[in-house]
């Protein structure tokens, strides 16, 4: 088993964080956090989990009982979950308690060509989709793209209630709001004309699903 002080060492080399970086963000002497990387000392429960979160890692990782390795959050943005009300109206977090994040490849993000902070999750609400998404699963939804593009899903604002929808472009032009779920009868395909279009509150197109098993 790797000694937690390797363990220490080698996060700081990733990190580049310098012995007088960690004493400064541990509020502990420099001589303090010498001991640490040598393992002549072990820190106090308090300032081990301070670490931890500077070094962006678990502390069971850090203390050699975790295998799994550190997640950057660097490499990550925390996109917020939002209900619909909120993730409708472009607010950047929903009030009523700790904000939720979903942490979101910023490779990917850029690689897709989205704007990271026009991005939010929202939790699906009922089974129109379903099977592909059921009560509980979660969506991307890039609020920037509000336009119905053909074949695309999007999240929608009906009676302050989260809906997702794929639109469909008639050959006349005309757009056509799909649900997938054909056993479920209260689910009905809605035509929109020009009229019910402009008053449709579209959050977003939903460009992934995060789906529990």
């Amino acid at each position: 088993m790797t000694a937690w002080n390797d363990r220490l060492k080698e996060r700081m080399k990733e990190r580049k964080t310098t012995q007088e970086d960690l004493a400064t963000i541990l509020n502990v002497s420099q001589s303090s956090v010498g001991h640490y990387v040598s393992g002549r000392r072990n820190p106090r429960k308090d300032v081990l989990e301070k670490m931890a979160d500077e070094l962006e890692v678990s502390m069971d990782w850090l203390l050699g009982k975790s295998e799994l390795p550190p997640i950057d959050r660097r490499d990550f943005f925390p996109v917020p979950v939002l209900n619909a009300v909120d993730a409708a109206n472009e607010v950047s977090n929903s009030k009523g308690g700790p904000m939720e994040l979903t942490p979101i490849s910023t490779n990917w993000i850029g690689d897709q060509g989205y704007e990271a902070e026009k991005l939010c999750v929202c939790y699906i609400e009922d089974d129109a989709m379903a099977p592909r998404l059921n009560v509980g699963d979660k969506v991307v939804i890039d609020r920037e793209c509000k336009e119905f593009s053909n074949g695309k899903l999007f999240a929608l604002l009906v009676n302050d209630a989260l809906h997702i929808r794929r639109s469909v472009q008639g050959l006349s032009g005309s757009w056509t709001l799909s649900s997938e779920n054909k056993d479920n009868p209260s689910y009905h395909n809605e035509v929109i004309n020009q009229d019910s279009y402009q008053s449709l509150k579209v959050i977003g197109r939903v460009v992934l699903a995060i789906t529990t098993l």
